[in-house]
């Protein structure tokens, strides 16, 4: 028997408002304890075994002994002049300390706390590192302006005196692979030491050495056992600060994660990844000339701790900005938690191996952060940051939402809400964490005009299309609260589209990307370049489910040839992540050659993918074009149809791609509205077309879609068949109409339906917000039949899209927005998240209960008595689409469609065309009620049934 129990909590709320804090890091609350040495140390080694850390003091000439037992520094040893790097044997009985002022290395014995020996070195040493084999390398400064002679130095203290020291042979590093521009990079902004950092096991050494008098840097692996050095590449620029992760799989390199079996770039700290605000400024990013900040992976490689200069570049140089630590994902770099420490960390950090204690470099010496006791201090947490507020067919009254405000940690923690404007009512039960915060949207509040179908409004309040934001302030809080992003969409009955929302981060370029529907697993993957994920889509169950996480900024997506396997695009580094869709993770990736990069700059990553024929077709961001042989990236031949490198900068934007689903035929848009042709069967681009009248391309740019058996191509607003032959469109709304399909609307995003068939999204052309428009002023949805040559209104879309086009402007937009399934339904990306809409005609899917009120039964005994508290089976066509909810409670909201008594929504327990099972909640009251079928997803309702309630 289908029973539960449905509770209803009403919580009294009170208003807590007040201004938004200036700064992200408001209040006094802090983590950690600042040691003070007089300054910062150039180095810090952790011995474990003695409960010490040893710190490197350079303009005193010694090293310090701080014991973290005693809190207290315990002895001081002389060193020779300038000391700058220091490293601990794997046994434990030595610390050897580079002089880089005396050239010299000194062999401190740890069980006499005295300089055992000082060895003579032919060059000014940096970096120190020891492997397992007892043998310390060193990097130096070298002593060649034009190559790396004695750039490595190895000490082996087995040998007799005068064989200690011998120089490594230092391979150059790979050039620009052929047939690209050979990348010539200048001398780095600021000069960084080198520095070298050992694996847990030993068995290699990760180094970072500038040479050629300075004016390069190279990042290497040396291996131990052979003494030699495996792979190197060029990073000029790169910060030399370094921290390996437990199984020696990837380093960070600054705020850079490289993969060591390949040295590609992985990912960088972006603020796109980062859920709450890093400063007050507009804009914040990660300072790459200056070497500040550290980072240090948990043993058990579950966590990374990291802090860098967030500071703008200026010269001279402002104080540094890297008082926040990050807890992040070590794979992907996707963070979770911003910590408020009381000092800027401005180099290395080091751990314990029960990650109970860690100390980072400090400005005034050491700031240590006892981590065991990190949730003994209030964390204000919301419980979720998506907020969506929706007046609509199935929610005619006010928009209501709560989100609950947790304390992850412990103690008092009272918190406030910032102004959330004349277009939205926030409400805290109490100012003091856990506590519930209610949202209120109402659609007729005074001087804010709303506009139907969108997130849009205008007057005592103005939006444009992007989600309000809100943070919170605490001063007990140690940590940034994550930013509450809330979603106000305002709809009439008519308008079409099922909305699930999701959350993104603060930059619109890196939220909701690509989205795909995989017939085989009956789901929709969408990638989610903020959290560095794929959104699952459960068609059945109508829910996201867990998500599959992937590289950082995942962008476009492909399937490849067995459709078990899912190629994604890795923007914010050097790889294409392979997902076993079946075991939903990442199990391979598509590896590129280590080509010279500047150290300062975003990787060459991959912008756009698609599967041919003969395989993954790559364009980076500098625009070159690859292809995969197998699990290797390869650059494809010199052609003379298509540039080595297709422009990407100036007004040009970033390169496009699409693949008909059979991969035969292959569009490639460059940034200047140039499209190239690729032949699937050939295994080369065949054909050229610019259907651009002007230089100046504006409006959306980047929509691009591919029919079925080699059918058709729609690229922004022209339509072509495969081979490139323009069969209609237009370059904008304003220009000449006198081809077919033609659109005086802004064309925001295509998708293929069938081979006969292209679904384009459309927007209204306005100069303002608040512009009268003379066509629909929603988000259409229009399909396009090239058999019938005709275009057809599908209808009125929920709401905007993720970019709203204001004016006479360009907006560089993601290729693929829509994804249609065989069913005939569309997957939108829109601004809340995912927008569902069945693309069949008005009138044909209007819901019907069959024979009125005979249509509706108990569902356990047939019989058409109902009472408060069962569950009722409701018979008709066009009811819902297929769905078996799991969640409890039970949603109101199933297959696009809800049933209503009177005003009273019914959980739903399941779904489909002809029929839907309801529960009439518990409290129902006897009486007569009004049931009708709404379905959000057609915009339609049913005919009224009168039933009544016993």
């Amino acid at each position: 028997m289908w029973s539960f129990r449905i509770r209803n909590l009403m919580v009294s709320l009170t208003i807590c408002l007040c201004a938004p804090a200036a700064f992200a890091q408001s209040g006094t609350a802090t983590f950690g304890n600042i040691v003070r040495l007089g300054g910062t140390p150039s180095d810090i080694v952790l011995d474990e075994a003695r409960s010490r850390l040893y710190t490197v003091n350079q303009s005193s000439n010694r090293v310090d002994i701080y014991s973290y037992s005693d809190k207290a520094v315990v002895k001081s040893i002389a060193t020779g002049d300038s000391p700058v790097a220091a490293a601990l044997s794997m046994d434990g009985r030595f610390l050897y300390v580079t002089n880089n002022g005396s050239s010299s290395l000194c062999v401190i014995d740890l069980q006499f706390d005295r300089v055992a020996q000082t060895v003579a070195l032919n060059a000014k040493p940096e970096g120190v590192a020891v492997g397992s084999d007892g043998r310390v390398l060193i990097s130096t400064e070298g002593t060649s302006s034009t190559d790396q002679v004695n750039s490595l130095l190895l000490y082996d203290p087995n040998q007799t005196e005068s064989s200690q020291v011998a120089a490594v042979a230092f391979p150059p590093p790979p050039a620009t692979p052929s047939p690209l521009n050979t990348v010539t990079i200048g001398r780095p902004t600021t000069t960084f030491r080198g520095k070298l950092a050992t694996t847990p096991d030993g068995n290699f050494i990760i180094g970072l050495s500038t040479v050629n008098s300075n004016a390069q840097t190279i990042v290497f692996v040396y291996e131990v056992p052979s003494g030699s050095v495996l792979r190197s590449r060029t990073v000029t620029g790169q910060s030399t600060v370094l921290a390996v992760s437990p199984d020696g799989s990837s380093f960070m390199a600054g705020y850079t994660l490289y993969d060591t079996a390949t040295l590609n770039v992985l990912g960088q700290l972006n603020a796109a990844n980062v859920p709450f605000p890093l400063s007050s400024a507009t804009t914040t990013t990660f300072n790459s000339t200056q070497n500040m900040g550290g980072s240090v992976f948990t043993t058990d490689g579950a966590t990374l701790y990291s802090a860098f200069n967030v500071a703008p570049v200026t010269i001279p140089a402002s104080r540094p900005q890297a008082s926040t630590l990050l807890i992040s994902n070590p794979s992907n770099l996707a963070v979770q938690l911003g910590i408020k420490i009381p000092e800027s960390i401005v180099a290395k950090m080091v751990i314990l191996a029960s990650g109970e204690d860690a100390w980072g470099l400090s400005e005034s010496g050491l700031i240590h952060l006892p981590l065991s006791t990190l949730y003994d201090y209030p964390i204000l947490k919301p419980e979720n940051t998506a907020v969506f507020l929706a007046t609509d067919d199935c929610n005619r009254g006010l928009a209501k939402a709560n989100v609950r405000i947790l304390n992850a940690g412990k103690g008092t923690l009272t918190f406030s809400v910032p102004d959330t404007t004349a277009a939205l009512v926030a409400q805290a039960s109490s100012g003091v964490a856990p506590s519930n915060l209610d949202f209120t949207m109402e659609p007729g509040r005074t001087s804010v005009t709303r506009q139907y179908g969108t997130n849009l409004y205008s007057g005592g309040a103005s939006n444009s299309g992007t989600a309000l934001s809100i943070n919170l302030s605490s001063p007990n809080a140690i940590n940034i609260p994550n930013t509450i992003r809330v979603y106000m969409n305002v709809r009439q009955p008519e308008h079409r589209g099922v909305v699930f929302p999701l959350p993104v981060g603060p930059t619109v370029a890196e939220g909701l990307q690509d989205i795909v529907v995989d017939e085989k697993r009956n789901r929709v993957y969408i990638t989610n370049a903020s959290y560095n994920r794929i959104e699952v889509f459960d068609k059945t169950k109508q829910r996201f489910v867990n998500p599959i996480s992937v590289g950082q900024l995942p962008h476009q997506m492909a399937f490849a040839s067995d459709g078990d396997h899912l190629y994604v695009a890795n923007t914010g580094g050097e790889s294409i992540g392979i997902v076993d869709l079946d075991r939903e993770m990442v199990t391979g990736v598509v590896k590129f050659p280590a080509r010279p990069r500047s150290g300062t700059t975003n990787p060459v990553s991959p912008q756009a993918i698609a599967n041919g024929l003969f395989g993954l077709q790559i364009a980076m961001s500098d625009g070159s074009m690859w292809k995969a042989v197998g699990d290797e990236a390869t650059t494809r031949p010199a052609s003379g149809l298509v540039p080595t490198q297709i422009t990407t900068s100036g007004n040009n934007g970033p390169v496009r791609m699409m693949a008909t689903p059979d991969g035969r035929a292959i569009v490639t848009m460059a940034g200047n509205g140039t499209l190239y042709r690729y032949d699937g069967l050939a295994d080369a681009y065949t054909g050229s077309l610019r259907p651009y009248s002007s230089t100046n391309i504006l409006g959306y740019y980047g929509p691009l879609a591919a029919g079925p058996e080699n059918s058709f191509f729609g690229v922004n607003g022209f339509v072509l068949d495969t081979s490139l032959s323009l069969l209609g469109g237009a370059e904008s709304p304003s220009a000449s109409q006198s081809l077919p399909y033609a659109s005086r609307r802004n064309v925001a995003a295509l998708g293929a339906v069938n081979e006969d068939i292209l679904v384009r999204l459309t927007t209204p052309v306005r100069a303002q917000i608040t512009s009268t428009v003379t066509s629909d002023p929603g988000t259409t949805l229009e399909l396009i039949n090239l058999q019938q040559k005709s275009v057809t209104v599908v209808g009125t879309v929920a709401e905007n899209p993720v970019q709203t086009l204001l004016g006479t402007a360009r907006i560089n937009v993601f290729p693929r927005q829509i994804a249609v399934d065989r069913d005939g339904t569309a997957y939108l990306i829109t601004l809340s998240g995912m927008t569902m809409v069945p693309l069949t005609s008005v009138g044909a899917s209007r819901p019907q209960i069959s024979g009125g009120v005979a249509g509706i039964v108990d569902a356990n005994d047939g019989t058409r008595t109902v009472r408060a508290g069962s569950f009722i089976k409701i018979s008709g066509v066009n009811l819902a689409s297929s769905a078996a909810p799991d969640q409890i409670p039970l949603p109101t909201v199933t297959g696009g469609s809800c049933v209503t008594f009177s005003n009273i929504q019914l959980p739903i327990l399941q779904s489909s065309a002809s029929t839907i099972v309801a529960q009439v909640p518990q409290n129902t009251p006897s009486g007569s009620y009004v049931v009708v079928v709404r379905s959000l997803a057609t915009g339609q309702r049913s005919d009224p049934v009168v039933v009544t309630v016993q």
